[in-house]
């Protein structure tokens, strides 16, 4: 159901946009169902392009009383886009002062010649390529605990400073931001803040 749903966010997604979908796993009989990773592989075969598979650790997961296995501590967000050509502005992190450039490259072709694909590594005195592990070094948060301004409690808030990245890395100011899974409206508030455009929505429950 959920791939059938996301075709038309492929469908009204910009050709330079990017989609991010955020998942955690879940346990059917005892037995955890890798379900992230089968809905990212579907999204490829109905003709996404998976750019990253981003790894958020929360600094305080869900606490577990299993005595059988350890303590979901993460969940996966997965850049997706439509095509290779795509509007990206990477988010550089500190360097460290004992970078230096790496060793030129000792890729040994078949005529005992070294390849020319693959480039040694030239650091930048701006900073280098953030990596797609989140921690609370990179974002700055735990599991969602935020007051909502809704009535009674939402079943999946998270916390907007995850959303902050995505939305920088893949838009400008004005541009249109769409969730479809608006829920409590965290991201039209990120985008509020960052200035862009927001369309959301989300299927309500009405109770008699």
């Amino acid at each position: 159901r959920l791939l059938n749903h996301l075709d038309d966010c492929k469908r009204v997604l910009s050709p330079r946009g990017s989609f991010f979908l955020n998942m955690g796993d879940t346990f059917y009989n005892s037995d955890l169902q890798n379900i992230p990773h089968r809905v990212a592989i579907g999204l490829q075969q109905r003709g996404w392009i998976l750019r990253n598979t981003i790894i958020w650790s929360k600094t305080n997961p869900k606490p577990s009383a299993s005595k059988s296995n350890l303590t979901p501590s993460y969940e996966f967000i997965f850049h997706l886009t439509k095509g290779v050509d795509y509007d990206y502005y990477p988010t550089l992190s500190k360097m460290s002062e004992k970078t230096r450039a790496s060793l030129p490259p000792r890729h040994r072709g078949l005529k005992s010649s070294y390849s020319l694909s693959i480039s040694p590594y030239i650091p930048s005195q701006e900073g280098k390529n953030m990596g797609d592990f989140w921690n609370e070094e990179i974002v700055r948060t735990s599991v969602a605990n935020q007051k909502l301004d809704i009535e009674g409690e939402h079943p999946a808030p998270f916390p907007k400073e995850i959303i902050i990245l995505p939305i920088l890395q893949s838009s400008n100011e004005n541009d249109l931001i769409l969730d479809p899974f608006m829920g409590s409206g965290t991201t039209g508030r990120v985008c509020d803040e960052l200035d862009r455009r927001f369309v959301g929505y989300d299927i309500i429950n009405h109770i008699n």
